[in-house]
């Protein structure tokens, strides 16, 4: 009850064989060893449970020496501590091991062979789970789960073998790292494929809108080209770059089926394009009015357009977070150095001449550059100020994966 593993101690004569023993033995008592919780390993597991990732001890332990340590690392989160002998598990149907396992916060007495049928059982339930083991014994289980991970400096080399992650240092505390890693590399391949696609779909709101009400084409193939190679490339790429947000392991797991785009998120998409193409084209009917159709029109449209395409990216940085709020995102250098890249080339479109006549580009007056700035900074207010709310942390008692 104290956390310690018991052993018994006893001498006799030795056998002629091993294990043959014909005298008595004498009886000298229990040793009791510690072996003491790594530091680190409760703030790993609280912050697991905040990112709604549950943690289930598995062990050969007796099961009150594992129900100390389970209560000390605080598994049930507060409640009452739940646990399952192997002798007991051995018993059980896939069915309801299935369904008794996902409530179950420590397995003691376990074999090789429970700690396989505990990660199937928690796959046939739905669950993903990640499996830790150093040992060769471990490496069924290691196999089976989603993601076996293997200790670095006292694993064997048959759990290595089979593993997916190798914690070099056999740390938790890295296991956190790495899910803050994981959350912040796939959140930003959908801000790039969001940013992607709402600025090319706004191109073609524009063309199409600009073309069905018979104001003639506001940008030439060159100009769409450009926007292409200008607006997308760099922008596109810096935001694949973004740093973790902040509270990335507050928030739920995605359900494994989850599509990179959800139905919410194009909605989102299309209102944004929406009010990019509407922007830039009350820059180029501005110009229709004021000039007439042709290059100089062309040049409002096309600037306006570009502009609050690469402002866009700043909206993209977060999906739910205002770039104007109180709580502001960590920075982005390679944002930052993708935005003046991306400017520089286009003013120098538009000053240096053989390049702004190749693009059809004439002069602008203070005026057009009043006009083009702000169609472009009123889609960064209009897309920033509609942005959802932050979503609510996931609730420490709703696992949405178990970790042997």
């Amino acid at each position: 009850r104290q956390g310690l593993r018991v052993l018994g101690v006893a001498y006799g004569t030795p056998p002629p064989e091993p294990l043959a023993f014909t005298s008595p033995l004498i009886w000298l008592g229990l040793v009791g060893m510690a072996d003491p919780i790594r530091s680190g390993v409760k703030e790993a597991i609280a912050t697991f449970h905040r990112a709604g990732i549950a943690t289930v001890m598995v062990t050969g332990d007796q099961s009150p020496t594992a129900h100390t340590i389970g209560q000390a690392l605080n598994l049930s989160q507060g409640k009452a501590l739940k646990m399952l002998d192997g002798s007991d598990l051995s018993h059980l149907t896939p069915e309801q091991a299935g369904e008794l396992c996902q409530q179950v916060h420590i397995f003691s007495r376990i074999s090789p062979a429970h700690k396989l049928q505990v990660v199937q059982a928690l796959q046939r339930a739905g669950q993903v789970v990640a499996m830790t083991g150093d040992g060769i014994n471990d490496t069924p289980a290691l196999k089976a789960a989603e993601v076996g991970i293997a200790m670095g400096h006292s694993g064997t080399d048959a759990a290595r073998e089979v593993a997916d992650v190798i914690l070099q240092d056999d740390d938790l505390g890295t296991m956190v790292q790495a899910v803050s890693q994981g959350r912040t590399i796939y959140g930003n391949i959908r801000k790039a494929v969001h940013f992607l696609l709402a600025t090319n779909l706004s191109e073609i709101m524009v063309m199409f809108a600009a073309i069905s009400l018979g104001l003639g084409q506001p940008l030439n193939a060159l100009q769409l080209l450009w926007l292409n190679l200008v607006t997308d490339i760099f922008p596109g790429l810096a935001l694949a770059l973004e740093p973790a947000e902040p509270g990335v392991l507050t928030q739920p797991p995605r359900p494994p089926e989850e599509p990179i785009i959800q139905p919410a998120a194009f909605q989102r998409m299309v209102l944004e394009s929406t009010v990019l193409s509407v922007s830039a084209l009350g820059a180029y009917g501005f110009a229709l009015h004021r000039y007439g159709m042709g290059p100089q029109a062309s040049t409002l449209g096309f600037m306006s357009l570009t502009l609050a395409q690469l402002l866009h990216a700043l909206s993209c940085r977060s999906r739910a977070r205002c770039v104007f709020g109180p709580q502001r995102l960590p920075a982005n250098r390679y944002l930052a150095l993708a935005l003046s890249l991306s400017l520089t080339l286009q003013f120098g479109a538009l000053g240096i001449p053989p390049l702004g006549h190749l693009l059809r580009l004439t002069p602008l007056s203070w005026l057009d550059a009043a006009v083009i700035t702000a169609s472009a900074l009123i889609p960064l207010v209009i897309n920033e100020a509609t942005k959802a709310t932050p979503p609510t942390p996931a609730e420490p008692d709703q696992p949405a994966a178990r970790i042997p």
